[in-house]
Parts: structure tokens; sequence; C-alpha cells
């Protein structure tokens, strides 16, 4: 095939894992990395800084100096501002929903429409633009609910689960005071189940489905404490079965794209399904338009596939002629975030994703971690003046164990986890811990 050269427009651990999905499954791949993460350092993954995810144009201009085969977009900001149509116009191969298809994540009310419309099992709900009449609504239910605000928030927050309608109400106010003449909401009802993650990629036509997981979003141990971006992941889900992937392609694949072709949507890349397993089925809690993240780092390095043939399977519209193979091992992920840098003082800085979090706190340990038993995926981790590695955000990085069970791989994880080391690190403790969590939604 000779020299290949793509751009990923990401800046997560997510884009970090599939940088290195392309590298590992093809060595005669560059992979242009932007806005990236400049503490990478890989001989064929190239960050690329200058870029921006909500604002296509230094991308177009980098495109410019630095032609490649094509770009591969992964991130819910810049797909939802339309960067896809851009590059596009411009003459550039692109894989990615445009801004329109992108709205099944953007938009938790057009994704529950989606579902409705293409015969996508889900929970019951209503949407809602007046705070008052959502209250009202509450009230008269006879069951639990989740509130969700209708719009991207940044830390993965925008989800309450509640116990009760006085729990419901006051997340409707609360995102009122903070959304304004902006508010709308979805209220739907509260499943129980395992969470389960799905993922396939797509070529408009056809889906491919990848390896399931499971993610854990909330902030606390014991599946406690608010949404959250997530705190970690296992692979392949403790459900995992022939007869499960099975269920998936009829119950949830298949009407999806039977869906996107319905609705004339312009969808090429992942598709990501958050779903729960009940004891009615398989429910969908909400449609995704990228890989999850931190799932991302527990499914992909176990592909074996050249992501680069797959790819071109997607832009020539031929994904069904193609197989995934991966290498079978369990995968355990625990995401290190930046915490409060002093508990004991009331004056300090919450940490992510409380509230507000200091950054530029110095890593320590990168290079004795064992990649022999566990990868690390940067996310919000940048160089200092003087070369260093300094945290940059909430979710820093992502250690990731492999064993040949579930066990092993948790293990692997935390033992490797231990020689990171900054100003404020938190982590959940539980991640992938038996007994497989089951949880409300």
């Amino acid at each position: 095939m000779g020299e290949r050269r793509v751009l990923v427009v990401d800046g997560t651990g997510r884009g970090h894992a599939i940088c290195e999905l392309f590298t590992r499954t093809d060595p005669d791949v560059v992979v242009y990395y932007g806005p990236g993460c400049d503490v990478v350092e890989h001989d064929r993954i190239i960050p690329v800084g200058e870029l921006m995810l909500t604002n296509p144009r230094p991308a177009l201009e980098f495109l410019a100096r630095h032609p490649v085969d094509f770009v591969f977009v992964s991130n819910i900001d810049a797909l939802s501002c339309g960067y896809v149509e851009v590059l596009r116009a411009f003459g550039h191969r692109v894989i990615g929903p445009d801004s329109t298809a992108a709205e099944l994540e953007s938009s938790k009310e057009r994704g529950k429409r989606f579902c409705l419309d293409h015969g996508l099992p889900t929970a019951a709900y209503q949407s809602f633009t007046d705070p008052g009449e959502a209250k009202e609504y509450i009230r008269s239910l006879s069951y639990a609910c989740v509130v969700k605000i209708d719009v991207l928030t940044p830390d993965g927050d925008g989800a309450v689960v509640c116990d009760t309608a006085e729990e419901a109400t006051a997340a409707v106010d609360a995102f009122a005071r903070m959304y304004g003449d902006a508010f709308k909401v979805v209220v739907e009802q509260r499943l129980t189940g395992q969470e389960l993650s799905v993922f396939a990629l797509v070529d408009g036509e056809s889906a491919l489905l990848f390896p399931t997981a499971m993610d854990f979003k909330r902030t606390l141990e014991q599946d406690a404490g608010g949404n959250c971006d997530g705190m970690g992941s296992i692979a392949p889900h403790p459900a995992d079965s022939e007869a499960l992937r099975q269920e998936i392609r009829t119950v949830l694949l298949e009407p999806l794209m039977r869906g996107i072709a319905a609705d004339g949507l312009d969808f090429t890349g992942f598709i990501y399904l958050g779903v729960m397993i009940t004891d009615s089925g398989l429910r969908v809690i909400e449609i995704n338009a990228r890989f999850g993240d931190s799932e991302a780092e527990v499914v992909l390095p176990g592909v074996r596939s050249s992501f680069t043939v797959l790819c071109e399977a997607v832009l020539e519209r031929r994904l069904h002629l193609e197989e995934l193979t991966s290498d079978g091992l369990a995968r355990c992920s625990v995401a290190l975030t930046q915490g409060c840098l002093d508990e004991n003082d009331p004056h300090a800085l919450p940490g992510w994703p409380f509230g507000a979090f200091a950054t530029g706190q110095e890593v320590h340990g990168l290079a004795e971690v064992d990649h022999a038993e566990a990868d690390v995926f940067y996310a919000n981790l940048r160089r200092d003046g003087a070369g260093r590695p300094v945290t940059s955000g909430g979710r820093v990085l992502h250690v990731v164990g492999r064993g040949a069970t579930a066990g092993e791989a948790r293990l692997a994880a935390y033992r490797q986890l231990a020689h990171v080391s900054f100003r404020g690190l938190r982590y959940r403790d539980d991640i992938g811990a038996e007994p497989a969590v089951v949880v409300p939604h």
C-alpha cells in the first residue's frame, strides 16, 4: 500500500487510543494528531497543537501544507460544529458524521425520537422547554426518572439519575438556573440492570460490531456520586457472549442502520450506543456519535485488524466485506484525575469533576509503567516550558491493564498506576471489581 498519512482530530485518551490503533495495526501509516497531546512520543504519531476542536480553519490551513489520505474526526465537539462538512467542502476525504447526524448525540431529544421512530427499544420519555411543566410531569410519574439537559455538557454531567420526585424536580430547577432561556430537558424512565457499551464502525450503509465494554460513569466508589465522563472501563463486558452479540446486531444495529438510511443521515465513523441490559431485554439509554471515552482505551488496544484498511472500506462503502479480529484479552482502564490539592484546606479547589481544579501539576513515573502488562493513554496532559509533563485538565490519563482474565487485567492496571503520581491525584479503586456492577439509570 505504501506510506499513508492520516489526520485524527481529537485531544482525549480516546484520540490517543485511535492513533495507537492506526500505528500498531499498520506499519506504513503516519498519523497527524490534532490538537492532540504533545506528551505523546511515537515516531509515527505527530501532535499538531495548532488545531482547534471547535474551528476547522486551522485544520484546513494545516492540510494545505500537509496533505493526507483521509481525516478521521472522532471528537463530538468537532463533529457538532460541522468539522466534517467543512473539510469535505474543500475536497478532503473525511470519516465522521456531519453535524446533522451528530445531533443524535448533541440533542438528547433527537436521539430519543430517533429510537422511537425506527424501533430501537428505549425508555419512555417526554421533553420539556418549560420547567414548570417538566416538574408537573415528574410528579405525575409512578416510577423513578432520569433528567437530562438537551445539550452537550463538558464533563458528561448532563444526566441526573434520581431516586425521588424531589430529586428530579431539584434537577430541573438546577438546569433552569444554569441554562435560562435555552432550557430544554428530557425526562425519561429510570432503568435498572447492567449498563453495556456497544460500538460499531459505520460506512453509512452497514455496521461492523466492535467488542463490548462496561463504563464506570459515577464519580465515587460503589457507583456513588453523580455521572461524569467516566472513571474507568472494562472489556469485554461481563455479560459478553455470542448470543448477546447477535442480539445487539438484530435488536440494535439493524434498526439503527435502517433509521440512518430512512432519515438520510450522513453518518460514517464510530457510533456508540449506551445500553441497559434489563429483565425485558436491551434498552438504548443514549446514542453517541463517536467512540466512548474511556471505553476506547480498553476496546481498541485489542483490535488486530488493520484500521487503515477498515477506514478505506468505510470511505468506499464496502465495510460489509470486512471482518474484525482481536486478541481476546481482557482489559481494565482506570482514569487518573486532577483532584483536590489539599483535602485539609477548606479553601482549596474541590477538583474534577466536583468543581474547579488546579492544573500544571508535574506528573511523575510515566516511564516506570511496565508496558508488558499495561498501556497508558494521555488525555489532559501537556509539557510545560521546561518540557515536563503536567496536568492540563480533569481526566489526566488512563492506565490500562491487560490479562487473560478480567481479574488479571484489573490487578495489572492498579499495579502499574501505582508508579504514577502528581499532586491531587485521584482515581476510583474499584474499577472492574467483582461482582459486576448492577446500576439503575
